[in-house]
């Protein structure tokens, strides 16, 4: 960019009121716009590469003077110093590159009611910039729209800066100037660790529940958060479920889910997230689903644990604005690990496996979630009502609680459970498979090489068919003795106590190598690493059992069941825990009315030893009821009531965060 003129012809506003001077440090809702001018030297220097640096010129009507403002674009964020001539007053403003959600860049962009439902393209795209209706001046706007993170309370503000670049007579060369600053913001973003869905060429999917929010599900999204993907540049598929099941069905059946989609967002509750999972864990290429895509929530519905568990852990604000602070989150371009509970039932002599994110509950809180249904009319009241009808007639249920402490894995304690769970077996004759503990993307990467000496002409074999299968260069080697990555060009084989093995090249054709590799995926599946539903529990395994009658037993990988029940303070998306509480008979109506009323603060727990409350930090635990009459949900959903298993597979999925930790 070369040195340009400036005139002063801007002003700043702040709260929509008229043009008054403001300092730059925003209030909840603020714009500035500030301008340059043709007739003045521009004081400009760009240091590097990567950072601009510009004077503006902001109209302060009120004192009849300009105020001069040096905006710097830097990896850190947009540097803002401001100072007068009458007392050299300074003023400093960083907005985090972090904060910033996005910008766009063009003519002056008429202002239309904030919430109509606009296009889901990017409207710097190709093909998609409208005709320029630039002023009679030939100006180009910039526009950076970020969300100021504040403490004390903890917030995040609206913020608009609005740089009007007006040096040149050409519209061109205004605009290819304000698209530069546009695309060093994108940079700096990438550079900073965020992945924007544009920048790959890929979509976000977005699955809404049109009654999700007292039947308000389309109107919350059209007016709160299809606004935030506007200006975060984020394309997006909208898919409406119209019937139950309809999300699991479309991500499980969807053949092009990887290519087309960079993750995917559930505006709405609870429900319709673990759909969501539980149709990822039955796609055959489930591994790289979980790998490589991460998954978002909005809160649009009733029970919003997961939302405001996903808050907690990024140290993110929740209200007042639980859909705003959720879609910044979704946006953010960053993602976490979280852990996935594996859930065993056998209803009826079936055997039924599901993946659960939140909770497992029998006795107390299940009967109150489940039963108070019938009084859904009446909003949130219904929770308080039935818990005070449950505490009168108070139930307790007879049976036998198992659970496996977290420093006993089965003989496996190098092991961690998210791996042993992966198994893989390969095709040649040998004795019977050979369980191995393999890397999350080992079992899809496995593919015949020729030797190094043998590449000659065939190199472009390896890439023909890159699709059918993958080969991930983050694999690693836990056993060289056993296996070799796809990478070290050599064939996987396992051990079988004497050397490794090294093949020649295959003689398999290459439709025979896909069928194998399909074959192979196909037979995998996450397998638990405990005894089946069906086996005993042994004790010396590590398996602890309370046998009795119980008031409750309630089980949660998350801080929070729904947002304003803090169950698990303790609790981390990615720590490899379940957190069990169990309530025993005996307990007083005083004691249970103390521990429902603290919920919402966390400090329901026991801090030290309690005769009738426990709280068991574990890796898995199986309930089995004595009797044939109560409730048992799992993630809020009721299930088949029987005996019940969990084991908890650490970081199997990534959801969206905005710290990436």
């Amino acid at each position: 960019m070369t040195a340009h003129g400036a005139t002063s012809e801007g002003t700043m506003l702040g709260k929509g009121t008229a043009s008054t001077p403001q300092e730059p440090s925003t209030p909840t809702s603020a714009s500035s716009e500030t301008e340059t001018e043709t007739g003045r030297e521009r004081e400009r220097e760009t240091t590097t590469s990567t950072e601009l640096s510009e004077i503006f010129f902001v109209d302060n009507s009120r004192r009849k003077q300009s105020i001069k403002i040096q905006v710097k674009l830097c990896p850190e964020g947009v540097y803002l110093r401001r100072e007068t001539d009458e007392d050299d007053h300074i003023n400093e403003q960083l907005i985090r590159i972090d904060d910033i959600i996005g910008s766009r860049y063009g003519p002056r962009l008429k202002k239309r009611a904030r919430g109509g439902l606009n296009s889901c393209k990017n409207p710097n795209g190709p093909g998609q910039e409208a005709a320029p209706e630039p002023d009679s001046d030939h100006s180009a706007y910039l526009y950076i729209y970020a969300y100021l993170k504040k403490e004390k309370p903890l917030r995040r503000v609206q913020t608009l800066r609005i740089l009007r670049f007006r040096s040149s007579n050409d519209y061109g060369v205004n605009l290819q100037t304000a698209e530069t600053w546009h695309h060093t913001i994108r940079k700096h973003k990438q550079d900073s660790g965020c992945s924007s869905p544009a920048d790959a060429g890929k979509q976000l999917l977005i699955l809404l529940n049109p009654k999700s929010g007292s039947g308000k599900g389309r109107e919350l999204f059209q007016k709160q958060v299809a606004p935030l993907l506007t200006e975060a540049e984020a394309q997006y598929d909208l898919q409406i479920t119209t019937h139950p099941q309809y999300a699991k069905e479309f991500v499980r059946t969807r053949k092009d889910l990887l290519e087309r989609y960079s993750g995917i967002v559930v505006a709405s509750g609870d429900g319709l997230f673990y759909e969501v999972l539980n149709g990822l864990m039955e796609r055959m290429d489930w591994r790289r689903a979980c790998r490589e895509l991460p998954l978002g929530i909005i809160p649009c519905g009733s029970g919003n644990g997961l939302a405001k568990s996903v808050a907690h852990h990024c140290n993110e604000p929740y209200e007042p604005k639980p859909i705003l602070h959720a879609t910044l989150t979704c946006i953010a371009g960053k993602s976490t690990p979280m852990d996935v509970v594996r859930i065993e039932v056998a209803p009826r002599d079936k055997h039924l496996v599901m993946y659960s994110f939140l909770s497992v509950g029998w006795g107390l809180i299940a009967d109150i979630d489940i039963e108070s249904e019938r009084l859904r009319s009446i909003g949130a009241q219904r929770f308080t009502l039935w818990a005070i009808k449950r505490l009168i007639t108070l139930r307790t249920y007879k049976g036998k609680v198992y659970y496996l402490l977290p420093n006993n894995s089965n003989n496996k304690k190098d092991e961690p459970p998210v791996e042993t769970a992966k198994e893989a077996r390969e095709t040649p004759v040998v004795p019977p498979p050979i369980r191995s503990s393999l890397p999350l993307n080992a079992l899809n990467e496995f593919k015949d090489l020729p030797e190094e000496d043998e590449l000659g002409d065939h190199d472009h074999d390896s890439d023909q068919f890159a699709d059918a299968i993958s080969m991930d260069r983050s694999v690693y080697r836990q056993n060289v003795d056993s296996w070799h990555s796809a990478m070290s060009r050599r064939t996987a084989y396992y051990s079988l106590g004497g050397p490794s093995l090294r093949s020649n090249r295959s003689r398999m054709s290459i439709t025979q190598r896909i069928e194998a590799a399909n074959a192979e995926f196909a037979e995998v599946v996450p397998a638990g690493t405990i005894p089946g539903l069906q086996l005993p529990l042994p004790a010396s395994e590590g398996w602890v059992c309370e046998e009795g009658d119980f008031v409750m037993v309630h089980a949660a990988y998350t801080t929070h069941l729904s947002s304003d029940v803090f169950f698990a303070p303790e609790s981390r998306l990615n720590d490899g825990l379940i957190y069990l509480v169990i309530i025993r008979s005996g307990v007083s109506r005083h004691q249970l009315l103390n521990f429902m009323l603290s919920l919402n603060t966390g400090t329901h727990l026991p801090i030290g030893e309690d005769p009738f409350i426990k709280v068991v930090a574990c890796r898995a635990f199986r309930i089995e009821p004595q009797s044939s009459d109560g409730i048992l949900v799992v993630d809020g959903e009721r299930v088949d009531y029987g005996p019940i298993q969990a084991e908890v597979m650490p970081g199997l999925i990534n959801v969206m965060t905005t710290s990436g930790q």
